[in-house]
Protein backbone atom coordinates (compact mmCIF):
# COMPACT_ATOMS: atom_id res chain seq x y z
CA UNK A 1 0.00 0.00 0.00
CA UNK A 2 1.39 3.47 -1.62
CA UNK A 3 2.59 5.36 1.76
CA UNK A 4 1.29 9.35 1.52
CA UNK A 5 3.35 11.52 3.89
CA UNK A 6 0.94 14.87 4.48
CA UNK A 7 2.73 17.90 5.69
CA UNK A 8 0.61 20.65 6.26
CA UNK A 9 -0.39 23.55 9.20
CA UNK A 10 -3.19 24.28 11.38
CA UNK A 11 -4.93 26.07 8.45
CA UNK A 12 -5.17 22.79 6.89
CA UNK A 13 -6.26 20.59 9.01
CA UNK A 14 -9.61 19.97 9.07
CA UNK A 15 -9.29 19.78 5.66
CA UNK A 16 -6.34 17.43 5.94
CA UNK A 17 -8.21 15.39 8.40
CA UNK A 18 -11.64 14.90 6.13
CA UNK A 19 -9.45 13.80 3.45
CA UNK A 20 -7.17 11.09 5.31
CA UNK A 21 -10.12 9.70 7.10
CA UNK A 22 -11.82 8.80 3.81
CA UNK A 23 -8.31 7.79 1.77
CA UNK A 24 -7.26 5.41 4.69
CA UNK A 25 -7.47 2.10 3.58
CA UNK A 26 -7.02 2.73 -0.30
CA UNK A 27 -3.25 4.62 0.38
CA UNK A 28 -1.42 4.56 4.01
CA UNK A 29 -1.60 8.16 5.50
CA UNK A 30 0.96 9.58 7.84
CA UNK A 31 0.23 12.85 8.27
CA UNK A 32 2.13 15.74 10.51
CA UNK A 33 1.86 19.12 10.99
CA UNK A 34 4.22 22.31 10.60
CA UNK A 35 4.78 25.62 11.29
CA UNK A 36 3.45 28.49 8.89
CA UNK A 37 7.36 29.32 7.62
CA UNK A 38 6.91 25.50 6.70
CA UNK A 39 11.17 25.18 7.96
CA UNK A 40 10.68 21.37 9.64
CA UNK A 41 12.14 19.17 7.22
CA UNK A 42 14.85 18.29 9.83
CA UNK A 43 11.64 17.54 12.10
CA UNK A 44 10.28 15.25 9.66
CA UNK A 45 13.58 13.58 9.01
CA UNK A 46 13.89 12.90 12.97
CA UNK A 47 10.06 11.69 12.69
CA UNK A 48 9.07 9.67 9.87
CA UNK A 49 11.28 6.58 7.80
CA UNK A 50 11.23 8.28 4.43
CA UNK A 51 12.83 5.08 2.68
CA UNK A 52 9.04 3.75 3.53
CA UNK A 53 7.25 7.55 2.05
CA UNK A 54 6.19 6.96 -1.67
CA UNK A 55 4.63 10.15 -1.69
CA UNK A 56 4.57 13.30 0.21
CA UNK A 57 1.52 15.27 0.02
CA UNK A 58 2.18 19.08 1.10
CA UNK A 59 -1.04 21.27 1.55
CA UNK A 60 0.23 24.67 1.23
CA UNK A 61 3.26 25.86 -0.79
CA UNK A 62 4.42 27.31 2.53
CA UNK A 63 3.77 25.48 5.31
CA UNK A 64 4.36 21.77 3.95
CA UNK A 65 5.64 22.61 0.35
CA UNK A 66 9.48 24.05 1.50
CA UNK A 67 9.76 20.99 3.42
CA UNK A 68 8.93 18.63 0.80
CA UNK A 69 11.16 20.36 -1.78
CA UNK A 70 13.69 19.95 0.87
CA UNK A 71 13.06 16.40 1.14
CA UNK A 72 12.45 15.79 -2.34
CA UNK A 73 15.94 16.76 -3.15
CA UNK A 74 17.65 15.43 -0.35
CA UNK A 75 15.36 11.61 -0.63
CA UNK A 76 14.28 11.95 -4.16
CA UNK A 77 10.77 11.51 -2.79
CA UNK A 78 8.12 12.81 -5.19
CA UNK A 79 5.62 15.16 -3.91
CA UNK A 80 2.22 16.97 -4.86
CA UNK A 81 1.80 20.42 -3.79
CA UNK A 82 -1.59 22.62 -3.46
CA UNK A 83 -1.32 26.15 -3.76
CA UNK A 84 -3.57 27.76 -0.61
CA UNK A 85 -5.06 30.95 0.29
CA UNK A 86 -1.95 31.60 2.80
CA UNK A 87 0.41 30.98 0.01
CA UNK A 88 -1.29 33.80 -2.65
CA UNK A 89 -1.54 36.28 0.84
CA UNK A 90 2.02 35.61 1.84
CA UNK A 91 3.40 36.09 -1.70
CA UNK A 92 1.11 39.16 -2.55
CA UNK A 93 2.43 40.76 0.82
CA UNK A 94 6.11 39.57 0.02
CA UNK A 95 6.64 39.42 -3.59
CA UNK A 96 10.29 39.49 -3.77
CA UNK A 97 10.53 36.33 -0.38
CA UNK A 98 7.63 35.11 -2.15
CA UNK A 99 8.83 34.72 -5.60
CA UNK A 100 11.96 33.16 -4.37
CA UNK A 101 10.86 31.17 -2.04
CA UNK A 102 7.93 29.49 -3.55
CA UNK A 103 8.26 29.31 -7.37
CA UNK A 104 11.13 26.69 -6.90
CA UNK A 105 8.06 24.04 -4.84
CA UNK A 106 6.22 24.70 -8.02
CA UNK A 107 8.80 23.93 -10.41
CA UNK A 108 9.71 20.60 -8.88
CA UNK A 109 6.46 19.41 -7.71
CA UNK A 110 4.99 16.31 -9.13
CA UNK A 111 1.62 17.51 -9.43
CA UNK A 112 0.07 21.52 -8.73
CA UNK A 113 -3.25 21.46 -7.20
CA UNK A 114 -5.27 24.59 -6.96
CA UNK A 115 -7.40 25.30 -3.97
CA UNK A 116 -9.17 28.01 -5.67
CA UNK A 117 -9.41 28.69 -9.81
CA UNK A 118 -8.61 32.11 -9.65
CA UNK A 119 -5.31 31.33 -7.88
CA UNK A 120 -3.76 29.84 -11.03
CA UNK A 121 -4.05 33.42 -12.71
CA UNK A 122 -2.67 35.09 -9.59
CA UNK A 123 0.35 32.80 -9.77
CA UNK A 124 0.59 32.93 -13.67
CA UNK A 125 0.64 37.11 -13.93
CA UNK A 126 4.15 36.12 -11.74
CA UNK A 127 6.05 33.71 -14.00
CA UNK A 128 7.26 33.69 -17.63
CA UNK A 129 5.73 31.92 -20.05
CA UNK A 130 7.78 29.10 -20.60
CA UNK A 131 7.76 28.48 -16.77
CA UNK A 132 3.83 29.15 -16.56
CA UNK A 133 3.52 26.57 -19.12
CA UNK A 134 5.89 23.71 -17.11
CA UNK A 135 3.99 24.29 -14.17
CA UNK A 136 0.22 24.62 -15.79
CA UNK A 137 0.82 21.39 -17.33
CA UNK A 138 0.95 19.28 -14.06
CA UNK A 139 -2.06 21.34 -12.44
CA UNK A 140 -5.53 21.12 -11.58
CA UNK A 141 -8.05 22.47 -9.28
CA UNK A 142 -9.43 20.47 -6.32
CA UNK A 143 -11.51 23.08 -3.39
CA UNK A 144 -11.41 21.91 0.09
CA UNK A 145 -14.92 20.41 0.42
CA UNK A 146 -17.25 21.52 3.40
CA UNK A 147 -19.04 19.72 6.62
CA UNK A 148 -21.59 17.18 5.01
CA UNK A 149 -24.24 18.85 7.41
CA UNK A 150 -24.10 21.52 4.36
CA UNK A 151 -24.38 18.56 1.47
CA UNK A 152 -27.36 16.55 3.24
CA UNK A 153 -29.09 20.03 3.77
CA UNK A 154 -29.48 22.04 0.83
CA UNK A 155 -31.44 24.97 0.46
CA UNK A 156 -32.40 27.47 -2.09
CA UNK A 157 -34.04 30.96 -1.42
CA UNK A 158 -37.24 31.93 -3.07
CA UNK A 159 -36.28 33.65 -6.40
CA UNK A 160 -38.39 37.39 -5.21
CA UNK A 161 -37.70 40.81 -5.62
CA UNK A 162 -35.64 41.99 -2.72
CA UNK A 163 -37.44 45.18 -0.83
CA UNK A 164 -35.66 44.17 2.53
CA UNK A 165 -31.74 43.76 2.17
CA UNK A 166 -30.73 41.32 4.84
CA UNK A 167 -27.06 41.01 4.97
CA UNK A 168 -24.74 38.67 6.44
CA UNK A 169 -20.95 38.92 7.52
CA UNK A 170 -19.97 36.13 9.11
CA UNK A 171 -16.03 34.66 9.38
CA UNK A 172 -13.60 33.68 11.99
CA UNK A 173 -12.25 36.06 14.35
CA UNK A 174 -13.30 38.91 12.42
CA UNK A 175 -11.69 42.44 13.18
CA UNK A 176 -13.43 45.74 13.28
CA UNK A 177 -11.09 46.67 9.94
CA UNK A 178 -12.88 43.82 7.99
CA UNK A 179 -16.48 45.13 9.14
CA UNK A 180 -16.34 48.74 8.87
CA UNK A 181 -16.52 49.13 5.26
CA UNK A 182 -19.78 46.95 5.56
CA UNK A 183 -20.91 49.51 7.77
CA UNK A 184 -20.24 52.24 5.84
CA UNK A 185 -22.02 50.61 3.07
CA UNK A 186 -24.92 49.83 4.89
CA UNK A 187 -24.96 53.99 6.06
CA UNK A 188 -24.67 54.37 2.03
CA UNK A 189 -27.72 52.40 1.36
CA UNK A 190 -29.57 53.91 3.92
CA UNK A 191 -29.16 57.32 3.09
CA UNK A 192 -30.44 56.69 -0.42
CA UNK A 193 -33.84 55.44 0.95
CA UNK A 194 -33.10 51.77 0.82
CA UNK A 195 -34.41 49.39 3.90
CA UNK A 196 -31.08 47.43 4.76
CA UNK A 197 -30.00 45.15 8.08
CA UNK A 198 -27.15 43.66 8.78
CA UNK A 199 -25.91 41.00 10.78
CA UNK A 200 -21.92 40.58 12.14
CA UNK A 201 -20.71 36.91 13.16
CA UNK A 202 -17.60 36.34 14.08
CA UNK A 203 -16.14 39.70 15.36
CA UNK A 204 -13.63 39.24 18.01
CA UNK A 205 -13.49 42.73 18.81
CA UNK A 206 -16.10 45.49 20.74
CA UNK A 207 -18.95 46.98 18.52
CA UNK A 208 -17.50 49.50 16.17
CA UNK A 209 -19.42 53.06 16.74
CA UNK A 210 -21.60 54.40 14.77
CA UNK A 211 -23.46 51.46 14.52
CA UNK A 212 -27.22 51.56 13.78
CA UNK A 213 -29.69 49.81 15.69
CA UNK A 214 -30.41 47.40 12.68
CA UNK A 215 -26.66 46.02 13.16
CA UNK A 216 -26.87 42.84 15.06
CA UNK A 217 -23.75 41.32 16.14
CA UNK A 218 -22.90 37.65 17.42
CA UNK A 219 -19.69 36.01 18.31
CA UNK A 220 -18.58 33.34 16.00
CA UNK A 221 -21.40 31.03 15.25
CA UNK A 222 -21.75 26.95 15.86
CA UNK A 223 -22.56 24.78 12.88
CA UNK A 224 -26.49 24.90 13.77
CA UNK A 225 -26.31 28.72 14.37
CA UNK A 226 -24.76 29.51 10.85
CA UNK A 227 -26.95 27.11 9.54
CA UNK A 228 -29.90 29.31 10.97
CA UNK A 229 -28.11 32.63 10.00
CA UNK A 230 -27.75 31.38 6.64
CA UNK A 231 -31.66 30.84 6.33
CA UNK A 232 -32.38 34.00 7.93
CA UNK A 233 -30.36 36.33 5.08
CA UNK A 234 -30.01 37.34 2.04
CA UNK A 235 -26.61 38.19 1.01
CA UNK A 236 -23.32 36.63 2.20
CA UNK A 237 -20.60 39.09 2.29
CA UNK A 238 -17.28 37.16 2.62
CA UNK A 239 -14.37 39.44 5.02
CA UNK A 240 -12.03 40.95 4.01
CA UNK A 241 -8.38 39.61 5.03
CA UNK A 242 -9.84 36.44 6.38
CA UNK A 243 -7.52 33.67 7.44
CA UNK A 244 -10.53 31.43 7.35
CA UNK A 245 -9.62 27.49 7.55
CA UNK A 246 -13.47 27.16 6.91
CA UNK A 247 -14.90 27.91 3.32
CA UNK A 248 -17.83 29.79 4.52
CA UNK A 249 -18.62 30.81 0.78
CA UNK A 250 -18.88 27.63 -0.27
CA UNK A 251 -21.68 26.75 2.83
CA UNK A 252 -23.55 30.05 1.93
CA UNK A 253 -23.87 28.68 -1.48
CA UNK A 254 -25.61 25.45 -0.07
CA UNK A 255 -28.73 27.17 1.57
CA UNK A 256 -29.13 29.08 -1.73
CA UNK A 257 -27.32 32.78 -0.57
CA UNK A 258 -25.58 35.19 -3.32
CA UNK A 259 -21.90 35.99 -2.26
CA UNK A 260 -20.33 39.42 -2.85
CA UNK A 261 -16.57 38.24 -2.21
CA UNK A 262 -13.21 39.37 -2.21
CA UNK A 263 -11.55 37.88 -5.01
CA UNK A 264 -8.92 35.71 -3.13
CA UNK A 265 -12.00 34.84 -0.51
CA UNK A 266 -14.78 33.16 -2.32
CA UNK A 267 -15.85 31.25 -5.89
CA UNK A 268 -13.68 33.42 -8.21
CA UNK A 269 -13.26 31.20 -11.25
CA UNK A 270 -16.35 28.88 -10.43
CA UNK A 271 -18.47 30.86 -12.45
CA UNK A 272 -18.70 34.44 -14.03
CA UNK A 273 -19.07 37.33 -12.25
CA UNK A 274 -22.81 38.11 -11.44
CA UNK A 275 -24.05 35.11 -11.93
CA UNK A 276 -23.91 33.58 -8.34
CA UNK A 277 -22.76 37.00 -6.86
CA UNK A 278 -20.08 39.64 -7.42
CA UNK A 279 -16.48 40.23 -7.02
CA UNK A 280 -15.81 43.26 -4.57
CA UNK A 281 -13.55 45.50 -2.91
CA UNK A 282 -14.02 44.51 0.49
CA UNK A 283 -12.48 47.23 1.81
CA UNK A 284 -14.41 49.70 -0.16
CA UNK A 285 -18.13 50.86 1.07
CA UNK A 286 -19.20 52.30 -2.05
CA UNK A 287 -18.12 49.10 -4.10
CA UNK A 288 -19.56 46.96 -2.03
CA UNK A 289 -22.84 49.02 -1.77
CA UNK A 290 -23.05 49.15 -5.37
CA UNK A 291 -22.36 45.25 -5.89
CA UNK A 292 -25.56 45.22 -3.05
CA UNK A 293 -27.70 46.76 -5.21
CA UNK A 294 -26.79 44.75 -8.55
CA UNK A 295 -27.15 41.61 -6.41
CA UNK A 296 -30.62 42.86 -5.27
CA UNK A 297 -31.35 43.86 -8.91
CA UNK A 298 -31.06 40.30 -10.31
CA UNK A 299 -31.34 38.44 -7.08
CA UNK A 300 -33.90 36.11 -8.88
CA UNK A 301 -31.71 34.93 -11.85
CA UNK A 302 -28.61 34.47 -9.37
CA UNK A 303 -30.79 32.74 -6.79
CA UNK A 304 -31.52 30.14 -10.21
CA UNK A 305 -27.39 29.76 -11.11
CA UNK A 306 -27.22 28.73 -7.67
CA UNK A 307 -29.66 26.11 -7.87
CA UNK A 308 -27.68 24.35 -11.15
CA UNK A 309 -24.25 24.26 -8.68
CA UNK A 310 -26.20 21.89 -6.86
CA UNK A 311 -25.69 19.17 -5.45
CA UNK A 312 -22.28 21.07 -5.07
CA UNK A 313 -20.13 18.25 -5.63
CA UNK A 314 -17.21 20.41 -5.79
CA UNK A 315 -17.44 20.86 -2.56
CA UNK A 316 -17.94 17.74 -1.56
CA UNK A 317 -15.64 15.29 -0.12
CA UNK A 318 -16.86 12.09 -0.71
CA UNK A 319 -15.90 13.00 -4.43
CA UNK A 320 -12.95 15.21 -3.56
CA UNK A 321 -11.08 12.53 -2.41
CA UNK A 322 -11.33 10.42 -5.13
CA UNK A 323 -10.11 13.24 -7.28
CA UNK A 324 -6.82 13.12 -4.69
CA UNK A 325 -6.74 9.70 -5.43
CA UNK A 326 -6.21 10.10 -8.98
CA UNK A 327 -3.90 12.22 -8.54
CA UNK A 328 -1.65 10.26 -6.37
CA UNK A 329 -2.10 7.21 -8.87
CA UNK A 330 -0.90 10.33 -11.33
CA UNK A 331 1.72 10.85 -9.43
CA UNK A 332 3.47 7.88 -8.98
CA UNK A 333 3.22 7.10 -12.80
CA UNK A 334 5.03 10.03 -13.42
CA UNK A 335 8.12 9.18 -10.80
CA UNK A 336 8.33 5.74 -12.72
CA UNK A 337 8.57 8.09 -16.09
CA UNK A 338 10.84 10.33 -15.07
Amino acid sequence: MKKILHLYSEHSASAVKALTTRTQGTVDNLCIALSQEGKDAALVEQQVNLSEVALIHAHSLLAGGTAAHHLHLQHHIPYIAAVSLEDIRYWKENPIRGRRALIPVLEDATRVVFLNDNFQDFIADRLGDEDADRIFSRALTLHDGIDPFWIQNLHIHKPVSMVHFRLLLAGEALSSKSVMPVLKAVEILRKRNYEVSLTVAGLTEGRPRGSGNDVQFLPSPTLEELFRLFRENDIYITPAQQNASRQYFAEALSQGLPILHDPFNGPDGLCQDGRIGYATNTRSADDIAEKILLTSDRYATIVQHIAELHPLHLFNWDEIYRGYLRVYDSAGELRIKN
